[in-house]
């Protein structure tokens, strides 16, 4: 699974899982199912309320079909565009496969980004059915189509594959044990969930963001705990951290 390291406002760096081909795709079609039901519901509403006068006063349905094509053209046209400003870069498809449109910063997409991706399905999706898209998806470092470079947006995972609670964090700890930094109580249940992840990470992915992900992590939590002394060994540290926290909350 592909990953991209954002830098925040805070200037800590956070690794983000990429969307794959698949989940984008399978997001593409969920949206296109739901826009066809929908399409069709609006069918059956026009055809029962309005249909039997028009097709009367047309004997060849050509009014009927004229309303159609323009309620069809703008829904398919523009549902993905629309959705992703209302809702913050998701569709209902992207929503259900838990992807999310954002700028490559992290930072949420604007308007403008999101048109100027949109803009380029024509190309990356409509023309080539999706082929060019997948070929970008699948070769580029960040998995970007043609319209995620040209507005230097990524697509995100909401939902990480490792996904953990405190109940996972009690297993480590005993009963006998005497917590180190009983000031460990000021963290919150967020900090204490990033700081298992950020070990889980870096002992299965040991690359160089990673390591370098910890480093700032152990120094962000020696600063906001006033530990002046920090262990050689950072990973050690923030289990202890996570043992401290779980004994002195639970």
């Amino acid at each position: 699974m592909k990953q991209i390291d954002i830098l925040t406002s805070n200037n800590v760096t956070i690794q983000y899982q990429l969307a794959s081909v698949l989940q984008r795709g399978l997001a593409y079609l969920l949206d296109s199912v739901f826009v066809t039901i929908a399409l069709y519901i609006l069918y059956i509403i026009i055809l029962l309320f309005a249909g039997s006068m028009i097709i009367s006063n047309n004997g060849d349905g050509t009014a009927i079909w004229t309303i159609i094509i323009l309620f069809v053209i703008p829904i398919y046209a523009f549902y993905d565009l629309i959705c992703e400003i209302l809702f913050k870069g998701q569709s209902a498809g992207k929503a259900i496969m838990g992807i999310r449109v954002v700028k490559a910063n992290g930072q949420l997409a604007e308007p403008g980004d999101l048109f100027i991706r949109w803009a380029y399905r024509l190309v990356d999706v409509s023309f080539s059915l999706g082929g060019i898209a997948a070929i970008f998806i699948s070769s580029s470092q960040n998995n970007q189509r043609l319209g995620d470079l040209a507005a230097n947006t990524v697509v995100i995972r909401t939902k990480p594959e490792n996904r953990y609670h405190l109940r996972d964090i009690l297993q480590l700890t005993k009963k006998d044990y005497t917590p180190t930094y009983p000031q460990v109580t000021s963290l919150s249940d967020e900090d204490l969930l990033l700081i298992k992840n950020a070990i889980d990470k870096v002992q299965g992915y040991p690359n160089d963001a990673n390591k370098k992900f910890v480093l700032k992590l152990v120094k962000k939590s020696a600063e906001m705990l006033n530990i002046e002394e920090i262990p050689k060994n950072k990973i050690t540290f923030l289990k202890t951290l996570l043992k401290d926290y779980v004994m002195l909350t639970r």
